[in-house]
């Protein structure tokens, strides 16, 4: 199996059980956010002596969160759904080159078409998602390549924005089944109110700034299918850097 190209892709020591990762050199390429959301999920998830938990990630891209969360932690089966073949496919090759065939699956389908046979509703302990940030009123979209489109499709919200994300999570969680997502802090409103709409309880939110000085850019949620409404807990926020720039000795222990 041809499982990279160099001319068109870059290989990611993940820095974490050895694990690497395939990006198209063009496409949309996983960022600080990505590795939050791995971690707040790795952190947060409860843990079940009986049997693995069950995970789904909503809109995968290539992988990178569904395979740094499978590197932190061993005790859960995760599947991903990703519309887009091109990156659904990195994702395959990224399940194999880190040996996760037998922990991982990948799937392909547009969020707004869950459930399927293959992926039935009421099935899933948690439900996490990276959702495009912007609509695409927000800014051009010009390409007409392949990974252009890739690219814009990541980021702008193309096929279904955050409330239908939500929805679909509703629609697979078990009841009582745990939430998590990363979005950018001037959405939180909306996706309070989304959250709520379709009976997800927030739980925890992590408020992220890039200096202890500045404004919060992004923030981490978790919230809980049929929870009771009392009780959400604001966290201490995460600070990215130092005055000088350099990371915050909370931010590396998170890489580390």
């Amino acid at each position: 199996m041809e499982v990279f190209d160099s001319e068109k892709e870059t290989i990611e020591e993940l820095g974490r059980e050895g694990f690497r990762l395939i990006q198209s050199r063009e496409g949309f390429r996983f960022g600080e956010d990505t590795v939050l959301l791995s971690w707040f999920v790795a952190s947060n998830l409860r843990v079940r002596p009986s049997r693995p938990l069950r995970v789904l990630e909503l809109g995968t891209n290539c992988g990178a969160a569904s395979v740094l969360l499978a590197a932190r932690r061993k005790d859960i089966r995760i599947d991903g759904v990703e519309r887009q073949s091109e990156s659904r496919a990195i994702f395959e090759r990224n399940v194999v080159l880190n040996g996760l065939s037998d922990r991982v699956g990948s799937f392909l389908s547009d969020v707004r078409d869950l459930p399927t046979e293959d992926l039935p509703a009421n099935q899933y302990d948690a439900v996490f998602m990276n959702p495009p940030f912007r609509s695409p009123e927000q800014g051009p979209v010009t390409s007409e390549s392949i990974h252009g489109r890739a690219l814009l499709e990541a980021r702008f919200s193309m096929h279904g924005g955050v409330e239908e994300f939500l929805n679909c999570a509703r629609k697979m969680l078990t009841s009582c089944g745990d939430l998590f997502l990363v979005d950018r802090a001037e959405t939180l409103t909306g996706v309070m109110e989304a959250c709520l709409k379709n009976h997800l309880i927030p739980k925890r939110i992590t408020f992220v700034h890039p200096y202890a000085d500045r404004e919060a850019t992004l923030f981490l949620l978790s919230a809980r299918k049929g929870g009771k409404v009392p009780g959400t807990v604001i966290t201490p926020p995460l600070i990215l850097r130092d005055s000088e720039g350099g990371y915050t000795e909370q931010w590396k222990k998170i890489y580390e």
